[in-house]
């Protein structure tokens, strides 16, 4: 989902499962994207962007979606979803990991840089 516009696949995905059927995925966490920093190319403990306000990020090399909470919710919703889990993803105390590139250990365990999202298309969708 984090490349691909969710306004697009999330109801072309309600489209395509069956009653019942799971839509499960992993995407970066809006608090991700906010507090990017443009200068030191990761994220820090500032907010430099609005969160209400924040659709998507575009560089060099990628295009990136994420949407705040609530428009997520909205977005399921109206394409037939019923909300199962939110899973914002901390490693553990003892976690050691190699990447470290954009968001340092500190980072996300005090904040969740990327979550899991768990919705299934209700029997009266669509």
């Amino acid at each position: 989902m984090t490349f691909a516009d969710p306004y697009r696949t999330v109801p072309e995905a309600a489209r395509l499962l069956r009653e019942g059927g799971l839509l499960a995925f992993s995407a970066e966490t809006p608090l991700h994207f906010i507090c990017w920093n443009c200068e030191t190319n990761s994220v820090d403990d500032t907010l430099h962007e609005t969160y209400f306000d924040h659709r998507q990020s575009v560089d060099a090399s990628s295009v990136c979606f994420s949407l705040p909470y609530g428009a997520w919710i909205e977005l399921f919703r109206r394409s037939g979803f019923i909300i199962e889990d939110l899973i914002e993803l901390r490693p553990p105390i003892d976690a050691r990991s190699t990447y470290t590139e954009f968001v340092s250990y500190e980072w996300a365990r005090k904040w969740p840089a990327e979550h899991i999202w768990r919705v299934r298309r209700s029997d009266s969708a669509l």
